[in-house]
């Protein structure tokens, strides 16, 4: 299983979204698309998942099964949120839900309201569960803690991982924290301010269950000095 980006183009109007991009993604690893708004990172996974025809080049995904976490929760408005991650579900486990949503915080009363009843961290949580146990083993994350407080960035966080390193799921993350593409990044690719050229590539081999609130610190005073990107 891998995924493959050969020089992709998407444009808009003659307007070049992205341009020649490059990608290759193995099982269990996590690539991040760091860069400001407006460079192409959402337009890349759009790409990816079959929602947007690049202009030219080519897309090879032979993973089974990608899961996409977009910016907004994307619910649907006529099922609970019990309903919302169960569907997605291979083999739907309520008891599985009701453990796993406790850990971030969602009650199984919560679990039993409608997109409209919850407030939108709830939601946010919701849609994150979601995404963990749809059974992918590509997800695709735009930046998923946007909107959370750290406690519980840390624990969703903390939950991907554990999905990556046990059962080997690929990510591509889109953010602009420097600290969460620390945390989570086996390599991070940091852009272009259009056109989604790669300015600079940054390794980071420790193993992503080894980092800590030190560790990401470490890395971004060296490797993002003076670079900052806002929402």
């Amino acid at each position: 299983m891998m995924l493959s980006l050969k020089n992709v183009r998407f444009e808009i109007l003659r307007d070049p979204i992205v341009r020649d991009f490059s990608m290759d993604l193995q099982p269990g690893e996590v690539k991040t698309l760091f860069g400001p708004s407006g460079c192409g990172k959402t337009t890349v996974l759009r790409l990816i998942s079959g929602l947007e025809t690049p202009k030219s080049g080519e897309i090879h995904n032979t993973f089974r099964k990608t899961g996409f976490l977009f910016q907004e929760n994307r619910l649907l408005e006529n099922l609970t949120a019990m309903q919302n991650i169960a569907i997605f579900m291979d083999n739907p486990n309520e008891n599985e839900i009701i453990a796993l949503a406790e850990k971030i915080g969602l009650s199984s009363g919560d679990l039993n309201k409608y997109p409209t009843e919850l407030s939108g961290g709830m939601a946010k949580r919701v849609a994150f569960l979601r995404l963990l146990l749809c059974g992918c083993d590509l997800a695709l994350l735009d930046e998923p803690f946007v909107g959370l407080d750290r406690d519980l960035r840390d624990i969703l966080a903390a939950m991907l991982v554990e999905k990556i390193e046990q059962q080997g799921m690929a990510c591509i993350l889109v953010t602009h924290d420097r600290f969460e593409a620390a945390r989570l990044s086996r390599e991070i690719m940091q852009l272009s301010p259009k056109g989604m050229d790669v300015q600079n590539v940054i390794t980071l081999p420790t193993p992503l269950s080894e980092r800590n609130s030190a560790f990401e610190e470490t890395v971004v005073a060296r490797e993002f000095q003076g670079i900052h990107y806002y929402e």
